[in-house]
């Protein structure tokens, strides 16, 4: 996973902190959440939850950095990875995870290759 970092300017969609999203959230590109999301996340590429970043609900992508906090499931095709500031209240699924020290977790991981159609 290329990890960019949430200060990059390598995202081609970005949300900012003060954007708050009710509703479900679709794409194709590198997506970079510091704002609050209630509802599902389905990219076909990197999603990035920043220190600021919330989401409640369903997130689905390629791979999945998170230092903000995600309340729901998490689906990842191949990485999640787990900052020291993440704060996990889901299950996930996906075929690796990194967990940094400090990273708060809550809930069940199933690890294993997932089809390219979930």
């Amino acid at each position: 996973m290329d990890r960019k970092g949430s200060d990059s300017q390598d995202f081609e969609c970005r949300i900012g902190d003060s954007t708050e999203i009710t509703g479900n959230v679709t794409g194709t590109e590198d997506i970079l959440i510091n704002g609050e999301i209630v509802g599902d996340v389905d990219i076909k590429a990197m999603v990035y939850v920043g220190e600021n970043g919330r989401i409640k609900g369903t997130v689905k992508a390629i791979d999945v950095v998170v230092e903000g906090k995600i309340e729901g499931s998490l689906i990842a095709q191949n990485k999640i990875e787990l900052t020291e500031s993440a704060h996990i209240s889901a299950d996930m699924e996906c075929g690796k995870l990194a967990v940094t020290d400090g990273a708060f977790y809550e809930g069940k991981v199933h690890m294993e290759g997932i089809e390219k159609s979930k």
